[in-house]
């Protein structure tokens, strides 16, 4: 794919690149481009959303990390997109590190189809499951977790859910596969944008 033609095209993709840290807002005008540019240099956290489920399904309470078949998980819709999702990321060379996983069986599914490895964390398990104390004390682990990151060549991937970002960063990671970008400064992790699912579909 031509870079002036991906360049244009990305542009014009629903590929929200608005920019604030999770701390404070700071608008920032950097195009959807030249945010996946960006990312293709590397050096970012990247926090993925567990890809579309199947809603029929329920977890269980307590939750049942070993069994599956007692959690919420992928549909097949969900993984076919995000096989897709992944084949982007290769064909656009789009250096990943380390990937930390949610236990929940929806997220390491999530994280082998799209980046093919993960690590199991288990402070990035549901928060909302959780009473008041345990749902923040679970976003404050996240954001310690990217804190602690240190940029590199490589972006650094986090698989969850949608409540331990929103407890940790303020930050609400929908729809179901979406992927939030941020970066790391000396004291703060900057929001620059969230690709869709549907705008990696686009790309092809």
């Amino acid at each position: 794919m031509q870079k002036r033609f991906l360049s244009a095209l990305l542009i014009s993709l629903g590929i929200i690149s608005i920019g604030y840290t999770a701390d404070q807002t700071q608008p920032n005008n950097s195009a959807p481009a030249i945010l996946i540019q960006e990312i293709q240099r590397g050096g970012h956290i990247l926090y993925v959303r567990h890809g579309v489920t199947d809603h029929s399904q329920k977890d269980e309470f307590p939750p049942q990390l070993d069994d599956c078949s007692a959690q919420r998980n992928l549909s097949d819709v969900g993984r076919e997109k995000l096989k897709k999702i992944g084949a982007m990321i290769q064909e656009l060379e789009i250096p990943i590190g380390n990937v930390f996983s949610s236990p929940y069986c929806r997220c390491k599914e999530t994280a082998q189809l799209v980046f093919g490895k993960y690590t199991i964390e288990p402070d990035l398990q549901f928060s909302i499951s959780k009473n008041k104390e345990e749902s923040i004390h679970l976003g404050e682990k996240l954001r310690a977790m990217m804190m602690a990151m240190k940029p590199g060549s490589k972006n650094d991937v986090f698989v969850g859910h949608t409540s331990n970002l929103k407890d940790g960063l303020g930050v609400w990671p929908k729809p179901e596969a979406v992927i939030v970008v941020f970066q790391k400064t000396k004291d703060k992790i900057m929001l620059k944008g969230m690709i869709e699912p549907d705008a990696w579909e686009n790309l092809e």
